[in-house]
């Protein structure tokens, strides 16, 4: 058996991935990786991969990919029975549109740089998210390792993902289909317990997480500690649409949070409840509906990073 498997998916940021691989692969024989490599096919292929891996018993997993990717992992890895999630550790070489989760936990775009982090070897531990909710009406569960966005946030994610499978993809691509929702989103009434604390407001967007970017760079958690044991949130209370227009450029820096509209908090559980559906996507990727709760699993999962 092999140290390391590796799991590629080549469809990651429009294909770019397919295009690198090969030269991702090079490296890391050049580099004296000793490893096993798949490729993803479709959906929640690298998540049936990763729990076959570990059964094979492999313990050391490369995700070749953007957060979808990695985030499929570690639902693999969260959802097998083989072993403790301890023994297991992750790594990541980005290829996708946004990597967001690497820019918080020290991982670089450049695959060179985030090959060189997994053979250093330094092992950072982190929080990860659990989150329940409903799809269809029938209950379910995802585990996530960066942000979790509900409202106008989970909205422009399904539209940026339709983009994506047209080969737009990119923070331009993000932005404009920002500014296309924008003008046909309307802020939505929901209760959010907050560690018990009620609050009942028209919500224009609201992310709960670990780290600290989402949506192709932008700062939607800046205070966020990733092994902290807390969950950070950030809520935008509903808020006039010049003025979102008027602050992108301080959703990048993170300096949005000081504005009227915004409250930030931390809390180990929150749970959301709405009279209409309110949608949901982690790390990048659009589930279900709401009711929802999210629950934190402290210092969870071993990753090949500097943090």
């Amino acid at each position: 058996m092999k140290e390391y498997y590796i799991i590629v998916n080549p469809h990651s940021s429009g294909s770019k991935a397919i295009k690198l691989w090969p030269n991702i692969k090079e490296m890391l024989e050049k580099e004296d990786f000793d490893f096993e490599y798949e490729l993803t096919k479709g959906k929640m292929d690298a998540y049936n991969i990763t729990i076959e891996a570990i059964k094979k018993g492999y313990r050391k997993i490369i995700s070749v990919g953007g957060d979808g990717t990695a985030n499929e992992v570690i639902n693999g890895i969260f959802n097998q029975n083989y072993v403790n999630t301890k023994d297991i550790i992750i790594g990541i070489i980005p290829t996708g549109t946004g990597n967001d989760w690497g820019k918080t936990i020290g991982i670089p775009n450049d695959y060179l740089q985030a090959i060189n982090i997994i053979k250093k070897g330094s092992i950072f531990t982190q929080d990860i998210g659990k989150v329940l909710y409903y799809e269809n009406n029938e209950k379910k569960e995802r585990y996530f390792i960066n942000i979790a966005g509900m409202f106008f946030d989970a909205e422009v994610v399904k539209n940026t993902n339709i983009s994506k499978d047209k080969n737009k993809s990119g923070t331009f691509s993000y932005l404009l289909n920002l500014l296309t929702t924008l003008f046909k989103y309307k802020s939505q009434k929901a209760e959010i317990a907050i560690d018990g604390r009620i609050i009942k407001e028209n919500i224009f967007t609201m992310a709960v997480g670990i780290c600290k970017y989402s949506g192709g760079g932008m700062k939607m958690l800046p205070n966020a500690i990733p092994n902290d044991g807390y969950f950070d949130i950030t809520l935008v209370k509903e808020v006039p649409k010049f003025q979102v227009i008027k602050n992108i450029k301080n959703i990048f820096d993170g300096t949005f949070v000081n504005l009227k509209w915004v409250k930030q908090f931390r809390a180990k559980n929150v749970k959301l409840f709405s009279k209409n559906k309110i949608y949901l996507e982690v790390d990048g990727e659009n589930l279900g509906h709401s009711p929802f709760e999210f629950e934190i699993l402290e210092n969870a999962l071993n990753v090949f990073g500097e943090g």
